[in-house]
Parts: C-alpha cells; sequence; structure tokens
C-alpha cells in the first residue's frame, strides 16, 4: 500500500450481442476514474468472446522504498484504524440479488466503489502507520491478513465500529447480523492500517486532507487470535470471502 497510480493496461473480451450504450458505460465510467487519479491508459486488448464478458485491469504506480507499506508490520500495542465506514457495498449487492432494479446509496456504492488513493498516499508519505491494507474482500479479511503476516492478534471493539446506517438499516430488516455481515461483506475498498499511539500525531494529514474520515476500532495483541469484543464477551471474527474454496 502507498503507491500512486501512474498507468494501467485494459483488455476486453465481449459477447458480440452486447448493447453498445453498455460498452461506452464501461469505458465512459473506466475513463472519469482514471482521470480523477491521473492514471494513462497505455494500453490493451479488445477481442470477441462468445460469453461471459471479461475485463481485466492491470494498473501500475510507483512509491519511494521507505513509503512502502506492507502488512507485515503491526506489533502488539499498536492501534487499529479503518477509513470511511464499512457494510454499504455488501448490502448493495444482496439488494441488487433480490431487486435487480434497486437504487440508493448502498447501490452505489457497491456498483462505483471509490478507492481510497489519497488516503493510502497521505497515510504512507507521513510514514503514519506501521502495516496496512485495502478491504476489496472486506474488513475481517484484512484483519486476518494484517494479523497472520505481522505474527499479532486483533482485538477489534464492536461499538467502534463505523457502520454505514442505511446498511446497518438493511441487515437488521433483512434478519442479519448487521455488524457480522458488515464485516465479512466485500467491495468497500476501504483502508485498514495500525500505527503506534506514540505516533498518532502523524494521522494529522490524513484527518485534516483525506476525503474521507478513519476511526480507531482496536488493538493489537501478542496473542494470535482475531476476536471482536462486545461489551465484556470476545467472540472470533470469522475470515472474509474467500475466492477459492
Amino acid at each position: 500500500m502507498g503507491a500512486e497510480p501512474r498507468w494501467a493496461l485494459l483488455s476486453l473480451a465481449l459477447p458480440p450481442a452486447l448493447p453498445c450504450a453498455d460498452f461506452d458505460g464501461i469505458i465512459d465510467g473506466l475513463a472519469a476514474l482514471a482521470r480523477r487519479h491521473r492514471v494513462h491508459l497505455v494500453g490493451g486488448n479488445l477481442t470477441r468472446s462468445p460469453g461471459p464478458m471479461m475485463l481485466d485491469i492491470t494498473a501500475a504506480g510507483s512509491v519511494k522504498r521507505r513509503q512502502v507499506l506492507h502488512r507485515n508490520g503491526a506489533r502488539a500495542g499498536e492501534l487499529v484504524f479503518v477509513t470511511g465506514s464499512i457494510g454499504a457495498a455488501g448490502a448493495g449487492l444482496q439488494m441488487l440479488s433480490s431487486d435487480s432494479t434497486a437504487s440508493g446509496s448502498c447501490v452505489t456504492r457497491y456498483l462505483q466503489p471509490e478507492p481510497r488513493i489519497r488516503e493510502g498516499l497521505l497515510i504512507a508519505r507521513n510514514r503514519a502507520a506501521t502495516a496496512g491494507m485495502d478491504l476489496s474482500d472486506g474488513l475481517a479479511d484484512g484483519l486476518h491478513r494484517i494479523a497472520e503476516a505481522s505474527g499479532i492478534g486483533l482485538t477489534i471493539d464492536a461499538d467502534s465500529l463505523p457502520l454505514d446506517q442505511a446498511a446497518h438499516a438493511w441487515f437488521e430488516a433483512h434478519g442479519g447480523d448487521a455488524i457480522g455481515c458488515a464485516l465479512t461483506g466485500g467491495d468497500d475498498y476501504e483502508l485498514v492500517f495500525t500505527a503506534r499511539p506514540n505516533r498518532l500525531g502523524r494521522l494529522k494529514a490524513l484527518r485534516l486532507h483525506g476525503s474521507v474520515p478513519f476511526t480507531k476500532i482496536g488493538v493489537c495483541t501478542e496473542h494470535q487470535n482475531v476476536t471482536l469484543r462486545t461489551g465484556s464477551m470476545d467472540a472470533p471474527i470469522p475470515h472474509g470471502y474467500k475466492h477459492f474454496r
């Protein structure tokens, strides 16, 4: 984490029946995101496929060696933070799965995710964090990956989790455990990171110049367990989405 995006390659394998409007929408969306982050589309490939549609993006960036943020730098006693809010994209996917015409803020978060590029750069350039990663597969997945890579445990405070309000309402209205769904749902693309208590002043730039807030959600521990603390009770946090089961 911490690299500034520079260029991207785009490869598309499209079925002949794909409407031109759908193709234009894909390209317009990608181009708008690239412009916002000053990324150059330098090449790729376009071909026909009997289906399904396939889309592949390879992105590259640059970062100074001392600013690279890995997953294995967390230590016991450090604090755990997450940017923005969690759960909205997971709720949006559930909404679309039950009604393909669904709309609203959660659906937008799922269909049009906003990568936290600026926040990642601020964290890295100020050397404010010891470990971090993005949450493409959910907060639970990110917590487990940092804990495993760093050889530590994590205790997360359930009351501190920044659940998206619309997602919270959706999960509860449909009989789900709002906290559990938000932890394990993917596609939020927020950032989770750890920081030493005596270096929290370095997060000032993130608070002043970042586009989203960040929240302290827990602490790193010596015991190698990833747990959720609710009141005085600790329970294991399940792993997030697994691509290969």
